[in-house]
């Protein structure tokens, strides 16, 4: 289960591009890139929407290194570092960074904490 605020397309339907761009740009046998890229879209953050195209924005990370996947009706059209994809900002409804960036790359980064039950937030055992 994905944590607050993130969103898992590890089900969507990659293309041959975004599979080739993934090898390209972060240096992925390419023998692993769909399982991949897979796991690396399950823990993303939404950045923005195109209204023009209605294609979606995320972040994730891959090996400490930010990606951007470009997303539209439910398959990835592409990847991107993201210094290629910051100049594209405003194609996606964002002025600028978004606020608390190091928060939000953070939080892709840390660990899925397991949910916790009634059963272990009460008291300890006699």
């Amino acid at each position: 289960m994905t944590p607050p605020g993130q969103r898992d397309y590890s089900g969507a339907r990659l293309s041959r591009h975004a599979v080739e761009r993934f090898v390209e740009r972060f240096g992925v046998e390419p023998e692993d890139a769909e399982e991949r890229l897979r796991r690396v879209l399950r823990r993303t953050r939404r950045l923005g929407r195109n209204p023009a195209n209605r294609a979606v924005a995320v972040v994730a990370l891959h090996e400490a290194r930010t990606l951007v996947a470009i997303l539209q009706e439910g398959a990835c059209l592409t990847v991107l570092t993201w210094n290629q994809f910051e100049p594209r900002l405003r194609e996606f409804g964002r002025s600028r960074v978004p606020r608390k960036w190091g928060r939000t790359l953070g939080r892709l980064a840390a660990p899925i904490e397991p949910p916790r039950s009634d059963l272990d937030a009460g008291e300890p055992d006699d």
